[in-house]
């Protein structure tokens, strides 16, 4: 069950809050592990050693205005997270601002206690206080129990993203 207390929300022994710069740095090995499990369920983008660096870069400056960073916590450490942006659709779309939920992450350790859930219902709402109709996110299709969690939430899939690259691009160096 969930307890809300001014802006946090308690959900069994864990603490979803928005989170601060301060936590940003913080996020590094969760943020690799996301995108560990993002290649193991097949998504193709290999990153620069500086990744994250450039991540926390993109993100910091703009977090709490047009950035949304909200974290899972357990007696002080940090197991999950969420991070989004505002952007607008193209104009030949209507040019609207738009939420994107860039990133959604919970420690395998800490799955299945409903943290993925309220991450996602926590930001979706911050979008809804700022205006904003409409929030998209992106999940890699192998990522089985992401889509199912997004579908019972309430999201529809609406495009399929499709990548072509030679195969030398996308070789690692064992292939």
């Amino acid at each position: 069950m969930d307890v809300l207390e001014n802006e946090n929300a308690i959900v069994g022994d864990y603490l979803i809050r928005a989170g601060t710069s301060e936590d940003i740095q913080r996020l590094d090995s969760l943020w690799l592990a996301l995108y560990e499990q993002q290649k193991t369920n097949g998504m193709l983008v290999k990153l620069p050693p500086d990744a994250f660096d450039q991540w926390v870069a993109s993100l910091a400056p703009i977090l709490d205005r047009f950035a949304c960073l909200f974290v899972a916590e357990k007696a002080g450490e940090l197991v999950g997270f969420l991070a989004g942006r505002i952007r607008s659709l193209p104009p030949y779309f209507g040019g609207t601002q738009t939420g994107f939920i860039s990133d959604v992450f919970v420690a395998e350790a800490h799955r299945g206690k409903g943290l993925g859930r309220k991450l996602v219902s926590t930001a979706t709402s911050w979008f809804q206080q700022l205006g904003l109709s409409r929030v998209e996110l992106q999940v890699i299709t192998n990522n089985t129990p992401a889509r199912e969690l997004y579908r019972q939430l309430g999201w529809a899939e609406e495009l399929v993203q499709m990548v072509w690259a030679p195969k030398t691009a996308n070789a690692t160096p064992d292939e």
